[in-house]
Formats: structure tokens, C-alpha cells, sequence
């Protein structure tokens, strides 16, 4: 039996105006939003389907311009079950190109494992809500192509190097990739907002309940973000019982040969 709470219908238009004439409505674009609840004898299921559009201007390269304005469309439905721990959720992002004069195109689509998304800088995050001791894992897509770049249990360190725009800056993402993949050792990735140049896994005998807290450094402090001339830097992964780990970046390169490592743990290359 299903019983339906709420339902909300969310309508955007673009009116469009040229000097000295009236606006000009343009068809408008339209999202459903509902909320209910599935009654079984067991247990209920409580439901929500949430749909809304956002409009994003996204800078070019250099930083001077925006490269593209994007109309994004994001679904998500998310499941809470009585007697079961967590709320199940899938997200689907769809964007398209809107150009003056010109009727809009769809840029790209994506569909991912998770309960909320929001846009940051040039990427856009989903992020699927952890339950007991399973982390919160974040997606990272690009807002240029929809493209999937990162896969983190915690927010992006930042390094800022030499120059303006975005492609000054360098991206330090660690974790597991979710549910269903924690067997498989967390990864530590490096590189820009547009594409990774580095990935590795982290081996060891740790679990994933017993995951390190990730920093970047050029000296004895630790932080989550750096502003310099050369990329070079540590990177520092410090566990809750004083292991750490210390990978270097040398003129913009994760040196995986140089790391100082305790024993058990080793740094495998991925594509």
C-alpha cells in the first residue's frame, strides 16, 4: 500500500528580453517533487523524490571568463526503511548548455549512488550519507564535461599553486569508493579539477572503519590547504593511534619512491 504525503511541482522559466522590446516567455521547465510511504506488514518505507533545477556559470581555465552557463537538473530518491539503519539513495544529474539565440543543449547526464548533491567551484559533489561505522562517501564530477573525477570519505584538501584561474590548483582526494567496494584498499588521489594524474592504492591491514585523516604540508604543521609558488609539498596520512604516513610532491609530482612508509604499508599505482 502506498500513501502519499506531499507532492510539489516546481516550474522555471526563462523570459528573455531585448532592448526596447517586451519580455519574451519561453517555455518553462517544469520538476515534480513527492514524498510517501510504502506500508508493508513488516516495516514502513519512508519515500522521497525530490527534482529541482539550478543555473551555474562556470569559469574557463584561466579564471578571467566563463567558459559555459549550465542549467542543471538533479533527481534524487532516497528510501528510510523502519527496523533498517541508513537511507538508501540514487542520484541522476542532467546539464545543459543555454546559449543566447540558440535553443539549449544537453551537455551531459550522470547517475550515482547517493542522497544530496551540491555544485563546488567547478565540480559538482555527490555525497552518499554513511550509517554505523560505513563513511560518508563524496563523488566528484566536472561541471565541463560530467566527467568523474574523485571518490573521498572527506572533503578535498587544496594546494594553490603559481598563476590565477583553476588549473592553479591541485586536488587531494583519499578513501573508499563505497558500500560495496570496501574490501578494496582506499585510494589517495592527486591532480586538477579537469583530470587526475595520480592514483594509488594504500595497502594495508587496516580496515575501513579505521581510516587516517589526510593533511598537506611543507613543514612540521598540518593543513587542509596550502598557497604556494612550486608544488612541492607532503602529503601527511595520520591514523587515530599516531601511524603516519608521509608521501611527497615534488614539482607537481606524487613521488609514491619516496614516501616514508611504516611497515605493512605500501602505495600501489593505479591507472
Amino acid at each position: 500500500m502506498r500513501i502519499m504525503v506531499a507532492t510539489l511541482v516546481a516550474a522555471m522559466s526563462l523570459p528573455i528580453a531585448a532592448a526596447g522590446t517586451a519580455k519574451k516567455k519561453v517555455p518553462s521547465y517544469k520538476a515534480e517533487s513527492s514524498a510517501y510511504v510504502l506500508k508493508r506488514k513488516d516495516a514502513w518505507t519512508f519515500v522521497t523524490k525530490n527534482r529541482s533545477f539550478r543555473f551555474v556559470d562556470v569559469l574557463g581555465n584561466d579564471g578571467s571568463n566563463y567558459e559555459a552557463q549550465l542549467m542543471l537538473e538533479e533527481s534524487y530518491h532516497n528510501e528510510r526503511t523502519d527496523g533498517l539503519e541508513g537511507v538508501q539513495g540514487r542520484a541522476s544529474v542532467r546539464a545543459w548548455t543555454l546559449v543566447r539565440g540558440r535553443r539549449r543543449g544537453l551537455r551531459w547526464t550522470f547517475q550515482e549512488i547517493g542522497n544530496e548533491g551540491v555544485v563546488q567551484d567547478r565540480l559538482f559533489r555527490i555525497a552518499a550519507w554513511g550509517c554505523c561505522d560505513v563513511p560518508v562517501v563524496y563523488s566528484y564530477y566536472n561541471l565541463l564535461t560530467g566527467r568523474k573525477l574523485y571518490v573521498s570519505n572527506s572533503d578535498l584538501l587544496e594546494v594553490r599553486g603559481e598563476g590565477g584561474g583553476p588549473q592553479a590548483v591541485r586536488l587531494v582526494a583519499f578513501g573508499y569508493s563505497g558500500m560495496g567496494r570496501l574490501e578494496r584498499p582506499p585510494e589517495l588521489q592527486y591532480g586538477t579539477d579537469m583530470n587526475i594524474k595520480q592514483r594509488f592504492s594504500v595497502v594495508s591491514s587496516r580496515q575501513y572503519y579505521d581510516a587516517p585523516e589526510t593533511f598537506v604540508s611543507t613543514n612540521e604543521e598540518l593543513q587542509k590547504s596550502l598557497e604556494l609558488r612550486e608544488l612541492t609539498f607532503v602529503i601527511v596520512m595520520r591514523y587515530g593511534d599516531g601511524v603516519e604516513l608521509r608521501i611527497p610532491v615534488e614539482a607537481d609530482t606524487l613521488r609514491a619512491d619516496r614516501a616514508v612508509l611504516p611497515e605493512g604499508y605500501s602505495l600501489h599505482a593505479e591507472k
